[in-house]
């Protein structure tokens, strides 16, 4: 019996717990994948938290929405992926803290790239590539992003300044440096924001990658709420916002993109480092301090 990383209810870190589990046999159109890395996002903090119980979860969920490994299995009309081929994939479903894990959305993993940055990969460039779709901002206008030091914000921001955008990045004191090496202009966020931005220019369009409390200035930057975006604020419907959530059809081919990116030294990730996944617990436990500027890449052997 395979193990993973349950959760066995909603709590602290310390409801994470490596157990086994039922090996799971992919289905129409699936993969089933030997995990090598599996990111840990904002998201799985608040969902084994539960603060997001408006997403269900079945008991003993497996968090992860992103992981690398190896194909392990395929599902009937599964074509061009074979045993043994490396793999990136996005997880709709969760899954991904665990030896085992099913995809449905999954791209080939070039040589060059390792398991780790791989694994990092998914879950942001999707939401980078959809919510830059959305927006349709073209080449030549600005784009507002809150939390350009984020995994989403790095990434949206090195694909908007590829495709001509003039990219407004608001960060916090640690991130302008990367940001100017991005090509963004940054900002420092807080108090005062909104002035600070005004004095570089009109924006034309705003990605908040943040989800803390910015819409009310988002909406008066961008002249209304129709060219705003958030991927996590829960109040946007109070504001007439858009909150873009991750489906099969917000990016199609956003792995396939960004991974030859990645693979030509063309796109760089936020900063991480790696725990074993069986210190699951532990890795989210330093997330929430605060303390951990980067990312936590999860492993397996």
């Amino acid at each position: 019996m395979p193990n993973a990383v349950v959760m066995t209810g909603y709590g602290p870190p310390e409801v994470l717990k490596w157990a086994g589990v039922p090996l799971r046999e992919p289905g129409e159109g699936q993969i089933r994948i030997k995990v090598k890395a599996a990111g840990i996002s904002p998201t799985d903090l608040a969902l084994r938290a539960g603060s997001l119980k408006a997403i269900p979860l079945p008991p003993n969920a497996v968090l992860g929405f992103e992981a690398a490994g190896t194909v392990d299995a395929v599902g009937p009309g599964v074509t061009g992926t074979s045993i043994g081929d490396g793999v990136t994939a996005l997880l709709l479903g969760l899954g991904g803290y665990a030896e085992y894990a099913l995809a449905s959305i999954w791209t080939r993993k070039p040589d060059t790239v390792s398991w780790i940055d791989a694994a990092a990969l998914p879950s942001s460039a999707e939401a980078a590539v959809g919510v830059l779709r959305q927006l349709n901002v073209k080449s030549g206008e600005t784009l507002l992003l809150f939390g350009g030091g984020g995994s989403v914000g790095i990434i949206a921001t090195q694909l908007a300044v590829a495709r001509g955008i003039k990219v407004i990045s608001t960060v916090g004191e640690q991130d302008e440096t990367l940001a100017r090496e991005l090509g963004a202009m940054p900002v420092r966020y807080g108090a005062g924001v909104a002035g600070r931005v005004r004095a570089l220019g009109v924006v034309d369009a705003v990605f908040d990658a943040a989800g803390k409390g910015v819409l009310a200035d988002a909406i008066a930057l961008a002249g209304g709420p129709r060219q705003v975006i958030t991927l996590s604020d829960p109040a946007a419907a109070d504001f007439g916002v858009t909150l873009s959530q991750a489906t099969t059809d917000r990016a199609p081919g956003a792995l396939d993109e960004t991974i030859a990116l990645l693979a030509d030294g063309r796109l760089r990730l936020r900063a991480h480092t790696s725990m074993p996944m069986q210190q699951a617990a532990e890795a989210h436990r330093q997330l929430e301090s605060g303390t951990v500027h980067e990312r936590i890449i999860l492993t397996l052997q």
